[in-house]
C-alpha cells in the first residue's frame, strides 16, 4: 500500500453560485460594491521586498506574462531609482506589448518622474507619506511641506503628459481631514487614480469599511485603489473592506509576498471577490495555482499547506465527516470548486479516515471488505502513518531553518567574513 497515501480526483461537482449563504447577499445589499474590480499586481515590486526574493529579469519576465494572460489589469514593474538593474529590467517589461498596464512606482519628485519617463512609462505611481508620523520621522516634514511637495510633483507630472496616480502612504493613521484636503488637491491637478494604504495594518475592516467611505465621499468617486498589509493577518479582510465601499484597484501580491509579513494574497482576493462578493474581476481563475506555483519556484519563499486556495491542503480531505460530506455534494465543505482554480480534489488517508474513503477507494478495484475488515484495515493505517513520524518533522524543522536562514537573506556572520575581506583587500 506504499505511503497509504492516495490522491483521488473525484469529478462530482457542482456549480457553487447558489452555495453562498444567502444572507452574504442581503447584507451587502448597504455597501458600495463596484460594478468591476481590476486586479492590481505588487509581486514585482512590493513582493520583492520579501527578505531573501530576488526576482532576475526573466522572473520577471515569465511571471508578468503569466498575470498579463489570467487577466491581472495593472502590473507594477518596480522602483526605478532603486538601480541600474532594476531599471534594466523595468524597460524590458515596458517594451513587452502585454495587453496590461505596465507602470512604476516612483516619489513625489521631479528626478524620479524625469527617469520613469526617459524609461518609456507611460504610467506612473507616484507615492508620499501622509500621517504625522512618517513625516515627522522620516521626513522632517510638516503637512504644509508635504502638500506643497506633492502639488508641484503632481503639477510636473501632468504637465509631462504622462498617467500619474497617487499612492497615499500610511494613510490610515494619518489625520482625516488633510488626506482629504491632499487627495482633492492631487485629483484637481491631474491625477488618474487614488489609492490608499494601511501600511502597518493599523486598522480593522469595519474600520476600513467606514474610513475608505469617509474619503470616497468627501473626495468624489473613483477610481480608487487600497494597498493593505499583513501585520495583524487582516489584510486580505481590509482589501474585501475596502471593495464594499467602492474601491476598484486592490493592489496585491501572489502568495502575500511583501516585507515583514506581506500583503493581500492576490489568489484570495480574487476568489473573495468573486464568490462573496459577486463582483467580477476579469481574472482566468482556473490558472491562480499555477501562477502560484511559478511565484513559489522563483521567489523560493515556499507556501504553506494551510494556504488557502494554493496551499498543498486546500483541497485534501482526510477526517471522516469531511470525506463523506464532499462525496455527498462538494458543496458540503468545498465553497470553491477545486478546477475553478486549477487544483483537484484528493482524499487522504490518515488518523481519522473513516469507512467512506476506504470503501470509496474499493470501488475502484471491484473489491468487498465487511466492516471488521475495514476497521483493521483503518487501524494498520494509523499504526503506519505514526511511525518515525516525530523523527520525519525534526529533520524536516531543522532543514527549513537552514534554508531560511541561508536563502531568506544573507547570514550575518557571513556579513563580517565580507567586511574582513574587504579590509585585507581581498575583494575590491
Amino acid at each position: 500500500m506504499g505511503n497509504l497515501y492516495y490522491y483521488i480526483l473525484y469529478p462530482h461537482g457542482v456549480l457553487m453560485e447558489n452555495l453562498v449563504a444567502d444572507n452574504n447577499t442581503t447584507y451587502l445589499s448597504g455597501k458600495h460594491l463596484p460594478k468591476r474590480v481590476y486586479i492590481w499586481d505588487e509581486t514585482l515590486r512590493g513582493g520583492e521586498q520579501s527578505p531573501g526574493v530576488i526576482f532576475d529579469i526573466q522572473d520577471k519576465i515569465d511571471i508578468s506574462t503569466f498575470m498579463d494572460d489570467i487577466g491581472v489589469a495593472v502590473i507594477d514593474a518596480g522602483f526605478p531609482m532603486m538601480s541600474k538593474g532594476e531599471r534594466e529590467a523595468i524597460k524590458i517589461l515596458l517594451d513587452m506589448g502585454l495587453k496590461a498596464e505596465i507602470g512604476v512606482t516612483v516619489r513625489s519628485l521631479k528626478d524620479d518622474i524625469d527617469t520613469a519617463i526617459k524609461l518609456g512609462a507611460n504610467d506612473i505611481y507616484m507615492f508620499s507619506t501622509t500621517s504625522k508620523f512618517h513625516l515627522h520621522y522620516k521626513h522632517g516634514m510638516t503637512e504644509d511641506e508635504c502638500i506643497e511637495s506633492v502639488f508641484a510633483a503632481s503639477e510636473y507630472a501632468h504637465e509631462r503628459g504622462v498617467n500619474f496616480d497617487f499612492i497615499s502612504e500610511d494613510t490610515t493613521r494619518s489625520d482625516v481631514d488633510f488626506v482629504i484636503k491632499l487627495l482633492k488637491g492631487i485629483k484637481e491637478r491631474g491625477a488618474r487614480r487614488l489609492i490608499i494604504c494601511d501600511t502597518v495594518s493599523s486598522i480593522t475592516p469595519e474600520a476600513m469599511y467606514r474610513f475608505t467611505n469617509h474619503l470616497i465621499r468627501h473626495v468624489g468617486k473613483g477610481p480608487w485603489g487600497v494597498h493593505c498589509h499583513n501585520d495583524f493577518g487582516l489584510a486580505v479582510a481590509n482589501t474585501i473592506s475596502a471593495v464594499q465601499a467602492g474601491v476598484e484597484y486592490p493592489t496585491l501580491t501572489v502568495n502575500s509576498l511583501g516585507d515583514s509579513s506581506g500583503n493581500p494574497a492576490m489568489e484570495e482576493v480574487i476568489m473573495a471577490v468573486e464568490k462573496l462578493l459577486r463582483v467580477p474581476s476579469g481574472i482566468d481563475t482556473s490558472k491562480l495555482y499555477g501562477l502560484c506555483k511559478l511565484v513559489e519556484e522563483r521567489s523560493g519563499v515556499y507556501i504553506s499547506p494551510q494556504k488557502p486556495i494554493c496551499g498543498f491542503n486546500a483541497y485534501r480531505h482526510e477526517s471522516e465527516v469531511h470525506v463523506s460530506g464532499v462525496l455527498a455534494h462538494t458543496g458540503s465543505y468545498e465553497p470553491i470548486l477545486p478546477e475553478e482554480v486549477g487544483r483537484e480534489r484528493e482524499f487522504v488517508l490518515g488518523k481519522h479516515s473513516g469507512p467512506s474513503n476506504v470503501n470509496n477507494l474499493l470501488v475502484t478495484k471491484d473489491i468487498d471488505l465487511t466492516d471488521e475488515q475495514i476497521s483493521v484495515v483503518l487501524d494498520t493505517i494509523e499504526e503506519e502513518i505514526k511511525q518515525k513520524r516525530d523523527e520525519k518533522i525534526s529533520k524536516f524543522l531543522l532543514q527549513r531553518d537552514r534554508y531560511e536562514k541561508t536563502v531568506l537573506g544573507l547570514p550575518e556572520e557571513r556579513f563580517w567574513e565580507i567586511v574582513e575581506e574587504v579590509k585585507d583587500g581581498h575583494l575590491r
